[in-house]
């Protein structure tokens, strides 16, 4: 899991940066202690056997020098150590590396020399055995930091995996009884999960209630309009507005069905082959009334026909809402319906939608007037709805001179 992965790079990494802090922190101390000894341990005894041979060299006893120590005075002094000033020197070019001292005493030179060579090998192996301790840390660092990064997601993993099999069914997530934060996340977890999945029941349940309370006095009616469209074949007008309820009561039946077909997963809906164009046909005939006494012309363009893979009632659903949108917010011009391979487009010449919900035009409750009669703002929200529920894509544009473009699109092959 990327997440997991992630996770355990930035374990690993704050164990290397502590062994890369401990270890600088001890390498400085070493370099320290190693200046301190040479400090102390050659500088010190250089300045004291210094002062010893002086004292005796200008009382006339023997000098006594110690062995390690070289005495050179005025013209003895030999070439690379003549251009140093009075002090303490270390020396590492033209020959082992030395510690000089120089002293001027009584107007006479005096150069006092330790031969280093020894301690410089005992710091080189010391700054050695540091760089490789330094290395064998990281590798620890390492080795300790997937361990223990193994270890912390592990419970992680197991929670992450415990939630991608839920199905809606009860699901007993591990270390739910842990103390730790372990246990208090899978806690949060499976609180929330148990708080979606009543939800969601409650809204399966609300759904298959109302389709099927709806359905009876649904067929009722639809019945009762088609004995009426019998009886008054003779009458026009009559007979046209019991033919408009029978339409009417047979469309709220195929959009309670597609409702409830909705509320179900995607994987358990059968998707058939189907034509658009009379899908299309048949919604710009259901909004025909909402152009009464408008100048506005609804026109379609199929000049091939189109098929897609989906049931009928929920392509219709999706298709309806935008051609009724389009019809309510378009005063004068037209709304073209054009269907082409992989995808519908519904333009209009209406108002268009306001910059300011552009970005949330989806979303349930959003309407691009702020008058309520123009609707609920949730007929592009079942728009999107349904393009998730087909995996087809939704998208808005704004219409070149004024107006609205939807394309409800698919990469489905017809």
């Amino acid at each position: 899991m990327r997440s997991g992965g992630s996770l355990r790079r930035r374990i690993v990494a704050a164990y290397v940066l502590l062994a890369c802090a401990v270890c600088t922190f001890f390498a400085v101390a070493a370099y320290a202690a190693m200046m301190t000894i040479e400090s102390r341990l050659i500088d010190r005894r250089l300045e004291r056997a210094a002062a010893q041979v002086l004292d005796r060299y200008w009382r006339g006893l023997p000098l006594g020098v110690p062995v390690n120590v070289a005495l050179y005075r005025d013209h003895d002094i030999p070439p690379r150590l003549r251009g140093l000033g009075p002090g303490m020197h270390e020396v590492t070019e033209g020959g082992p590396p030395m510690q000089v001292l120089v002293r001027v005493d009584r107007g006479l030179r005096f150069v006092f020399t330790d031969d280093d060579t020894d301690f410089e090998n005992i710091r080189l192996t010391v700054y050695q055995v540091l760089g490789a301790a330094f290395a064998a840390c990281l590798v620890l660092a390492v080795v300790l930091g997937r361990a223990t990064a193994s270890r912390v997601i592990a419970p992680v993993t197991a929670l992450a995996r415990a939630v991608e099999q839920d199905d809606g069914k009860r699901v007993v997530y591990p270390f739910v009884q842990s103390g730790d934060e372990i246990g208090v996340l899978a806690r949060a977890f499976s609180a929330r999960t148990e708080e979606l999945n009543r939800f969601l029941a409650r809204e399966r349940w609300f759904v298959g209630d109302v389709s099927h309370e709806l359905r009876t006095p649904l067929t009722i009616m639809l019945g009762a309009a088609e004995v009426l469209c019998a009886r008054l074949h003779e009458s026009a007008d009559l007979h046209a507005t019991a033919e408009r309820i029978r339409r009417t009561a047979a469309d709220t039946a195929e959009r309670v069905s597609a409702l409830l077909l909705l509320s179900r997963a995607p994987e358990t809906v059968d998707a058939p082959r189907i034509a658009l164009t009379p899908l299309i046909r048949h919604e710009m005939e259901r909004c025909q009334p909402l152009l009464h006494r408008k100048a506005v012309t609804m026109t379609l363009g199929a000049p091939t026909e189109v098929h897609v893979f989906s049931r009928p009632e929920l392509a219709a659903m999706a298709l309806g809402n935008l051609i009724r949108n389009a019809c309510q917010f378009t005063e004068e011009g037209h709304v073209l319906v054009a269907l082409e391979p992989g995808r519908v487009v519904v333009e209009d010449t209406g108002v268009g939608v306001p910059d300011s919900i552009r970005e949330r035009l989806f979303e349930r409750f959003v309407r691009a007037s702020a008058d309520e009669s123009t609707g609920s703002g949730l007929g592009l929200a079942i728009v999107r709805r349904v393009a998730d529920h087909l995996g087809w894509d939704i998208r808005f544009e704004v219409r070149q001179g004024g107006g609205s473009r939807f394309i409800l699109s698919w990469d489905h092959p017809s």
